[in-house]
């Protein structure tokens, strides 16, 4: 068999090749960066691979993963950078919990609408348009909360920006899954949060020194800027990694101008058919996903005002105690994130969750600073060991092709607990002090990790046998034009 590496992004398709010598200056005018029709998808793979000349200097798989967490390191600490900010915003415009909370809610409910749509049309136009779009309207967010003048706008604003940023993650991580080995499946994962988890680090400290020298305004505009900034640095360097898979018989897949109502009711139809395990599983892997986002919705507003009115810290020590939960995660998703690889997802899930309830034991029975950060540091490297097993998972469960889809009702599920957390502190403000909030969540995670002993240990990924960055004459006429196989480097 003749083997041959793909290039990312690119479509040959050549004429008659006849073997001789006078052809081989042909090879190289080949057209480049177009999709392929149906027809002439039938066409590539009827062409001996041999005949098809291999494409220079083409993007391993782990360097495109390594890109997007440089851009997805930007963009989360454009976000965080202001998220502790939020607080002391609404205070200014004469709100208070409530609005916060509210704001919070907004952001989630429109992200809970259209998380599962939005992965879905992941899967069907390509990851690279949705990261795009979802980057530049993080840009445009950012300056409107820069001349927002009243809360009701801000609030507007935020749910706005849920709608529109809610495949995110999602196309992402669908990236990721495009690319990644099965048996580094999660490793890879880790790479891509661990780039986001950067923001985590260097949002909060920026965010708080920036408020406490210059005020609100000059901490909204360096957030601007580090959005545009991952917007450019994507559109330059990620490619399209996604297949667009000719369905079989001979019928083309209908183009953006027919996407209907019809979608919505086949995504719905189609939903259990996309799933490769049992149903029961799937949704034990929703439920955490739920639980982990409401918990931390549920204290947010809360811990904002109790940091501030009750401990006395100022902008600056409470994102010190974000970064340091940020240092935690981003350490450990980097170094342990393959460990679900090897050892399988339900134990790395069970301990991730138990690690990460340290941060309500933290707040619940600490007063002083560092016991409360070092709880943090326990929590954050919780979530690196938790999130990537988690989503590994979700992506174990899902054939080819229906990846984001599955990815976008997983970040429903992270929606829905961020609806359900401010909301429940609203209705509940007048009732509960702060120290029964975070008694609450630490509940509520411990409850999830005895729940989550009832997922099955099932096996470790296989190790993939094929060559990673190859494809036989065989292939050719089934999944070899497959981009995520094409960049896979290991």
């Amino acid at each position: 068999m003749t083997e041959l590496p793909l290039h990312v992004g690119t479509t040959y398709i050549p004429e008659m090749y006849a073997g001789d010598k006078e052809n081989e200056d042909m090879e190289t005018q080949l057209f480049m960066n177009t999709q392929l029709s149906h027809a002439e998808s039938e066409a590539h793979a009827a062409i001996p691979r041999s005949l098809i000349p291999p494409a220079p200097d083409r993007l391993t798989g782990r360097k495109v993963v390594i890109i997007l967490a440089i851009c997805l390191a930007l963009q989360m600490t454009s976000y965080v950078m202001i998220l502790p900010l939020f607080a002391r915003r609404f205070t200014e415009l004469g709100a208070g919990v409530v609005s916060l909370g509210e704001s919070s809610m907004a952001y989630a409910l429109a992200a809970t609408l259209a998380a599962p749509f939005i992965g879905a049309l992941a899967d069907r136009f390509g990851r690279r348009l949705i990261v795009l779009s979802s980057l530049g309207v993080y840009v445009l967010a950012f300056t409107g909360y820069l001349i927002a003048s009243s809360a009701w706008m801000f609030i507007l604003l935020r749910g706005l920006a849920g709608a529109f940023t809610a495949g995110l993650i999602p196309a992402a991580t669908g990236i990721v899954a495009d690319l990644a080995p099965a048996d580094r499946r999660a490793q890879w994962i880790g790479i891509a949060n661990g780039g986001a988890s950067v923001g985590w680090i260097a949002g909060p400290i920026l965010g708080g020194a920036l408020y406490d020298h210059w005020g609100y305004s000059v901490a909204l505009l360096a957030s601007i800027l580090l959005a545009l900034a991952a917007f450019l640095a994507t559109l330059i360097w990620v490619p399209e990694t996604h297949t667009f898979i000719q369905p079989s018989g001979g019928k083309t897949r209908r183009n953006a101008s027919t996407f209907s109502f019809n979608t919505v009711k086949s995504f719905f139809h189609s939903f259990k058919g996309s799933l490769s395990g049992s149903i029961s599983t799937f949704c034990l892997l929703l439920w955490i996903s739920f639980a982990v986002m409401f918990v931390w919705a549920f204290i947010e507003p809360r811990f904002m005002f109790y940091a501030y009115d009750n401990l006395g810290w100022t902008s600056s020590k409470l994102g010190l105690v974000m970064s340091v939960y940020g240092v935690s995660m981003t350490l450990g998703e980097f170094i342990l994130s393959r460990l679900s690889d090897h050892l399988g997802r339900k134990p790395v899930i069970l301990l991730g969750l138990l690690l990460f309830s340290a941060q309500f034991i933290g707040l619940a029975f600490f007063r002083d600073y560092l016991p409360i950060a070092a709880a943090f540091l326990i929590a954050g490297l919780g979530n690196a060991l938790f999130d990537p097993a988690l989503s590994a998972a979700i992506l174990d469960a899902a054939p080819t092709g229906h990846q984001a889809r599955l990815l976008g009702i997983k970040s429903t599920a992270g929606s829905l607990g961020n609806i359900l957390g401010p909301a429940l502190v609203a209705l509940w403000n007048s009732f509960l002090d702060a120290r029964s909030i975070f008694l609450i969540s630490l509940g509520v995670v411990l409850l999830t990790a005895l729940i989550g002993l009832t997922y099955p240990a099932g096996e470790r990924p296989l190790k993939e046998e094929s060559g990673p960055d190859t494809c036989t004459e065989e292939d050719a006429s089934t999944h070899c034009l497959d981009v995520g196989t094409n960049l896979r480097n290991e």
